[in-house]
Parts: structure tokens; sequence; C-alpha cells
């Protein structure tokens, strides 16, 4: 039974618990307590060899936060980015370092180092080292982490930003300050709202507060765990509880993604606890009923993918917060064959290597339309063009709807290679790509063609697409597209699922 045909007797086996009903009358396996991880992964590097970017020069406004943790300066520069750089590590960079005297002036983030930066589904989420901590006070590093929010808010493609230092999420006024979602005019308003929101939850004279959040959804293909971005509301420190119901709500914008938990059901015994280990970290304790076991028998997910889950998403949001320990019914779920974890310890590093991000794929209908597909790829498989060509690949010879329309299969060695230069990405196909596209009708020439146009064209950088045979200028594939001009995208063939054309 596959996962979404699952996913749908799931809501029977919900209601029998919900009413009180056991699922099995026998206690669950032992097994059903036991994780096992699989290896963080992303594609073989070999997939990207003969893939270029060339050398680019990309204008990013640069903010930063003067000395008084008050306003802002904005300077823009030409940011130059090689091939298998990111720009976003790059604008990052240039805003711990500034260039000149005058960017000098402004509050100096002393030692601070950018340690990583994750980009998935339109977020990202920035790492730095604890040396920010070493601010004079919380509204100038509240001033540090708004001004690469801002900062890369600016960057296309970034719909929110998320910064950690040294791995975990930054307290302000006691409270999370969440994934940044639009740019900040004032440091000095932005504190000092902060500060009101705690009087008034202290006060109990607050209605609540609501942050941005990031909820990871396992993938219905089971390989990955996709962030998602929603507003929760909490009226009190307790912000595990409204992270836990977000998640039990499902993905609202990844049609690739599934739920991790069931909506309206009580899994915790009791609420969920915070401790410090001898250490001095900080702990999370989730503590479930044994109904979690069943739902995870019927919904067909790995017990990976609810740690996975939970912990992304509470260490993604909750301040200060080193790890979390998942239980069932008080006894720690046991992770085997992995030192990783002592003591059912998760920390947020151990599944960073799991999160995926979702490509929009262009794929043809049965009358020639395309539509849009969103289909969940690694984070470097999201920005790759080559690798974006390979996920279409995967759909030809298919006798099912939406496809891409080539009769014989495809594979990822089909792709040569691609360039891109002054954003035309160079697209070199085999041989027998080309042989297997020599009969194609005219609206399956059409459709293939622009599948792949306006897949690739979807990507920062690329704006045109020119295709190449065995390194040499292809004219046609069947006749009827010419293809030794630079071709954009053709808005006019795209429909949306109900099958209106989007232009």
């Amino acid at each position: 039974m596959n996962r979404l045909l699952r996913l749908a007797a799931l809501l029977v086996a919900v209601a029998l618990c919900a009413g009180g009903c056991m699922l099995r009358e026998q206690e669950p396996a032992d097994d059903a307590f036991v994780a096992a991880l699989p290896q963080p992964s992303e594609e073989p590097q070999e997939l990207f060899l003969g893939e270029n970017t060339s050398a680019r020069s990309s204008s990013v406004t640069l903010y930063y936060a003067a000395a008084d943790g008050v306003n802002f300066s904005t300077v823009t520069r030409s940011l130059r980015v090689e091939n298998g750089e990111s720009l976003l590590d790059a604008a990052v960079d240039a805003l711990l370092r500034p260039s000149s005297d005058r960017d000098a002036a402004y509050f100096a983030t002393r030692d601070t180092q950018l340690l990583s930066t994750e980009y998935a589904c339109g977020t990202a989420t920035v790492n730095l080292s604890i040396d920010a901590l070493s601010a004079q006070s919380e509204q100038e590093l509240l001033a540090l982490v708004v001004s690469v929010g801002n900062t890369l808010l600016g960057i296309e493609g970034v719909e929110a930003v998320n910064v950690l230092v040294g791995g975990q999420c930054v307290r302000f006024s006691g409270l999370p300050f969440g994934a940044q979602a639009e740019p900040v005019g004032s440091i000095a308003a932005a504190y000092a709202q902060l500060q009101t929101e705690q009087e008034q939850l202290r006060a109990g004279t607050s209605s609540g507060v609501s942050r941005w959040a990031l909820l990871y959804f396992p993938t219905n293909d089971g390989r990955w765990l996709v962030p998602e971005r929603r507003r929760i509301s909490f009226s009190g420190t307790d912000f595990a509880t409204g992270l836990l119901e977000a998640l039990g709500k499902g993905p609202r914008e990844n049609d690739c993604a599934i739920p991790v938990l069931p909506e309206g059901v009580e899994l915790l015994n009791g609420a969920p606890t915070v401790s410090t280990l001898s250490s001095g970290e900080h702990l999370l304790t989730l503590n479930f009923s044994s109904t979690l076991t069943n739902y995870l028998a019927f919904s067909g997910l790995s017990v990976w993918e609810l740690l996975g889950s939970l912990s992304l998403t509470c260490l993604s949001f909750m301040p200060e917060m080193d790890a979390v320990r998942v239980e069932i019914n008080g006894t720690p779920i046991e992770i085997s064959e992995d030192s990783r974890f002592p003591d059912g310890l998760i920390r947020r590093d151990d599944f960073s290597g799991r999160i995926g991000s979702v490509a929009t794929l262009y794929l043809a209908c049965d009358d020639g339309m395309l539509t849009p597909v969103r289909r969940a790829v690694s984070k470097r498989s999201a920005l790759s063009a080559r690798s974006l060509l390979a996920e279409l690949f995967r759909y030809a010879d298919s006798e099912e709807s939406p496809r891409f329309p080539v009769p014989e299969p495809m594979y990822e060695d089909d792709v040569l290679g691609v360039q891109i230069t002054g954003h035309i990405a160079r697209v070199d196909l085999s041989a027998n790509f080309y042989r297997a596209c020599q009969n194609l009708s005219e609206q399956d020439e059409r459709s293939a063609v622009y599948a792949m146009v306006n897949t690739l064209c979807a990507l920062r950088d690329v704006r045109a697409v020119r295709f190449f045979v065995e390194g040499v200028a292809a004219e046609t594939l069947s006749g009827n597209i010419y293809l030794r001009s630079p071709l954009l995208p053709n808005p006019g063939i795209v429909a949306d699922r109900a099958g209106n054309p989007e232009g």
C-alpha cells in the first residue's frame, strides 16, 4: 500500500483512537520504537559534473546597523560569485566583513563568522558563530540578526530568513524572534515591540503573540523533510505545543509533502518539558502515548521521519534549545546502531542532511498544455539546471499524464552538460535524446521543448535556453520548433491544474 493510500486509511484509524478504541489488542512490537536512520545524502557529485555557471556579479543591498543599534545604513554592492558558490554566502560574508571605513563605522560584528546557510522552499536559514553573542546588548544582537534578514530578503527568491547563532535560535526579551518575512525598518521600534509583547504576556493582558515558524514535513517519496513557513500564536512560553498543533494541520503549500502528526488527536502524555542537563544544555522532552505508534503504522511514516520533523521544527524556532528527546510512554525512542544520539538526544545537525526543497517541473498534459508540478528534491538539485532536467526525464516514456512527451526512457546521462552564461542556459543533449525525438508530433515537440525551457527559466540565473546535440547547435528536434536562437519561457502553453491558461 503506498503512502497516500495509507494516509487515507489513517483517517479511520485516528477516529478509532480518538473514540477510545484500541487499534490492536496486543502490545506494539518492540521494533516499533526503534528508529533506523538513513545516512544523510545529496545527489552524487558526478551528477553535477558537466554543469557550469560562469562567474557572475550580482547587485545586493547590504544593511549595516548603526553603532547605537537604532537605525540602518544601506550600501549597494556588486558581489562576484564564482561557479559553485552561493550568493547568500557572499552577501552574509560581505555584511560581516565591511569593505570600507565608512561601513566599518557601523555596528561591528567583531569576530562573528558565517558557519553555514541553508536555502530550501524560499527560506534561508543562516547559522552564525557564537561570537555574535559578544554583542554588548540584546538590542545590538537583534541589530545583527535583522541586518542579515533585511539583506537576504532583498535577494530574488528569498521569502524568509531564519538566523541561528551556534545552531540555536536566539531569545529576545524572553521570546523567540522566529523567521523574518519582511524587512525591519527600525531596530529600536522592533526591540520596543518585543519588550511590550513580553510585558503583556507576563501581565496576562495579551491575547497572544504570533511568529513565523518553519515546519518540516516528510515528502511523499520518503526521502526528504521540506520546510514550510507558518504563522503560529502562543500565549505563554510553551512554544512546543503550538508547533505540534501546527504540524498536525499538515502542509498547506507543498502537495508533495504529507502530515507527520494527526490533527485534533491528543497524543502527548502531559505538556512538553524543558530541562537543563549537567552539561548546561537545554533539552526539550516530548512524551507521546502509544497512539503515536499506531499512527506511524497506518500512515507508513518511518520513525526517522517523525524524529526529523519534530527536532528540525522545534530546534529551528525554540530559543536557546540544544536538543530534543522523543519518548513513548516515558521510554525514549531507541535509535539503533548510532552513537550520535546518547540518551536519545537529537540535535538539529543530526537531520540537516535530510532537509530537501521543492522544484517546479513543467510537464505535458494530453492536450499539449504544460502544467506546473511540484516535486521534492534535494536543496542542491532545486538550484541545479542539469538536475532539474534529469527530474523531467524521469517522466519520459510514461503512459500517465502529465508527462515528459518523449516515447523512450531518458536518463541523466542524456544531459551531456549545461553551461549558464549571461542568463542563457546552453544545454547539450545526447544523440540518443535527439534520436528519440525524431518522430514527435508538432504538439509533443512543442511540449517537450518548452517543458525544458520553462523549467530551467524558473531558476534565478536563467532567462533563456539554447539547445545543442553532442556539442553542435541543434536546428530542430522533429522539424517544427527552431532551436538555433535562445528560447524564452512560453507562458501561453501553461495551464493551471483546472486546465485554464495561466497567461
